[in-house]
């Protein structure tokens, strides 16, 4: 194997090497996909713990519920507060 051949490997080897870096930056860098990705997953893991046990989906609805009807009620009580004044 002459010198320009080993050089030339070298070459080949670290340009292999740089573009694998390049396409970890890039998907390191793609944010809106990761999201996606990640919220796919999490819906995934979301949906699996409702079937399994629907307990806590109904629970979880119960708590939104509450929560939705506290935060009209404090409204709609400084709504008439206010109106009052």
């Amino acid at each position: 194997m002459s010198p320009g051949d080993t050089n030339q490997a070298r070459i080949e080897e670290q340009r292999a090497e740089l573009a694998d870096t390049v396409a970890a930056l890039a998907a390191k860098a793609d944010v809106p996909s990761r999201v996606r990705d990640s919220a796919a997953a999490q819906a995934d893991r979301a949906k699996t713990v409702a079937e399994n046990n629907p307990q806590t989906l109904m629970l979880s609805g119960a708590a939104v519920f509450g929560v939705a009807l506290t935060v009209f009620t404090v409204r709609r009580r400084r709504a008439k507060r206010r109106s009052q004044r």
